[in-house]
């Protein structure tokens, strides 16, 4: 009989087995075919999409930085660490065009949405919705910045959560890597850090049940953290003539603090108006019912993520600190953007993630925290919705106008045979554009009064210029060299100036979702 009892558990133990195999190629199946979609249909969207000042800033950076030196140099000024600027760099030794960017960044997009449905603790339809959601179908797949490759890591990370302690110098690695990332990634780095410390020293490294891995390597990846967060801050240290985002705002209003708490209904629920100029919008705003209620909803979902993490101290600890952090820096020193503002989103998304993982504690009013885990699945897939509507949107609208003329305004020129030509850029940031896609080596800025492709945000550009200060700096420019100039306007000159300094609108290009990006040029001969 004994035999017999044996011999059934074996049975099924491989029939359980079989299961689990049979489910996780199911998975993997559904995985492919998901992330096969979302390549598909970013990179239609891609093709579509102009990039912007703030995306063309990084490649030029990474392509116009003789040295991995000269490029640290020259990022001293962004407000942003250099690890996307280095995946950059060997791509801009391939080609000078910055469409390479965007298949690289199209890449980053879709391995962590391949991760994602691979290996999240969410049912199918949850995976589907984010994967087609605003921030990994559009915000950090279409739009090419250094934020999608911290989207990536923090996925790492939590795919490498559940046996944490037997990689913890790859954990430590990843989190070097997503401190160097951007800012905001930094303080949930920061947050993650702290977490996985307390968690460490209180379930494991003090009590009887203690680890039977290797604490050394443990502490190694402890190290590796702290190294991180420290080399990023250093990094970030503005140098004493930094001209951008200088102050900050230590005086406590309430006004402003409900201001930059109502950013969380943003990250949670994106709802871009299908318009040109959908990016950065909130189509839920225009309610006035919800005006109303989004302050108190703010602190709802807030107090709701609370309840429902309570039991599981590492989760709460990253959800809380990166949240309370990411709000206070948007409230000391740059309230930011959209894309800003999507990592309060991804806080949700890591926390809910490991939550399944993380070592319990014993509550006595344990039905509250069970009761907001039931309402998980669906809160969740209601926020999911809310993306998936968002994303479709935001591509949609992307595929339907100019996001930015700085391309458009680029093939004229090189069509004119042009791009040879001795040039004039009105405004830096948007005129950044036209040269990298131009793939000139520079042009003159009379903001800063100097040559250059990307823009160097110091003080030296932060007086004003005046139109009539950057045709009188052309013109002087062009009696120098006995040469052509072509001026690149964001605005239109008056018919006053066209005809004292005898210039010739060759083309305009106007109308576009990045509304200062629009350009006029104008030729002025060679005395």
């Amino acid at each position: 009989m004994s035999f017999q009892n044996s011999f059934q558990s074996l049975q099924h133990k491989d029939q359980e087995s079989d299961h689990q195999a049979s489910f996780a190629k199911k998975e993997l199946y559904y995985a492919i075919g998901v992330t096969v979609l979302f390549l598909l249909v970013c990179g239609f969207a891609a093709t579509h999409h102009e990039m912007w000042r703030d995306e063309i800033q990084a490649w030029l950076l990474a392509r116009d930085s003789a040295s991995v030196f000269e490029l640290f140099a020259n990022m001293k000024y962004e407000g942003h660490p250099a690890l996307w600027h280095l995946c950059l760099m060997p791509l801009s030794r391939i080609t000078a065009s910055p469409v390479i960017m965007q298949v690289f960044h199209l890449l980053i997009a879709a391995t962590t949405v391949f991760l994602f449905t691979r290996y999240a603790p969410f049912n199918r339809l949850h995976k589907f919705l984010f994967a087609f959601g605003y921030f990994a179908l559009y915000e950090y797949a279409i739009v090419a910045r250094n934020y999608a490759l911290g989207v990536l890591l923090i996925t790492i990370f939590c795919v490498l959560y559940r046996e944490r302690y037997k990689r913890f110098v790859w954990v430590g690695i990843v989190l070097i890597l997503l401190a160097h990332t951007s800012v905001h990634a930094l303080i949930v780095t920061i947050a993650i850090g702290f977490a996985l410390m307390c968690e460490y020293l209180y379930f494991y490294c003090c009590k009887e049940e203690a680890l039977t891995e290797d604490r050394r390597q443990i502490w190694i990846g402890f190290a590796l953290i702290g190294v991180g967060i420290v080399t990023a801050v250093l990094q970030l240290n503005p140098p004493a003539d930094t001209g951008f985002a200088v102050g900050w705002n230590f005086n406590f209003t309430v006004q402003r603090m409900n201001n930059i708490t109502k950013i969380i209904t943003q990250a949670m629920l994106p709802s871009p108006r299908a318009s040109m100029g959908f990016w950065g919008s909130h189509q839920l705003n225009s309610y006035p019912l919800f005006q109303l209620i989004r302050l108190p909803l703010c602190y709802l979902i807030v107090l709701w993520c609370v309840i429902r993490f309570l039991k599981r101290p590492t989760a709460l600890l990253t959800y809380l600190i990166a949240t309370v952090g990411l709000l206070a820096f948007f409230y000391v020193k740059y309230g930011g953007s959209i894309r800003h503002h999507g990592f309060l989103f991804f806080t949700f998304v890591l926390a809910s993630w490991i939550y399944y993982d993380c070592p319990e504690i014993k509550l006595k009013f344990n039905r509250i925290s069970e009761l907001a885990q039931r309402l998980f699945s669906l809160v969740f897939a209601i926020i999911l919705a809310v993306h998936f509507l968002g994303g479709i949107t935001a591509v949609r609208m992307d595929i339907k106008h100019i996001f930015s003329n700085g391309k458009r305004t680029a093939e004229y020129i090189k069509a004119q045979d042009m791009q040879d030509m001795l040039m004039v850029g009105h405004s830096d940031p948007s005129v950044s554009t036209v040269v990298g896609y131009l793939e000139k080596d520079q042009v003159y800025y009379p903001r800063g009064r100097r040559f250059g492709s990307f823009v160097r945000w110091d003080k030296a550009r932060t007086h004003s210029v005046s139109n009539r200060d950057v045709v009188k700096e052309a013109k002087t420019l062009s009696t120098q060299n006995s040469q052509d100039v072509l001026v690149i306007m964001s605005v239109a000159l008056n018919v006053s100036q066209i005809e004292e300094y005898q210039l010739t609108l060759l083309e305009k290009f106007t109308g576009s979702t990045i509304g200062d990006e629009g350009f006029h040029l104008y030729l002025m001969k060679a005395p």
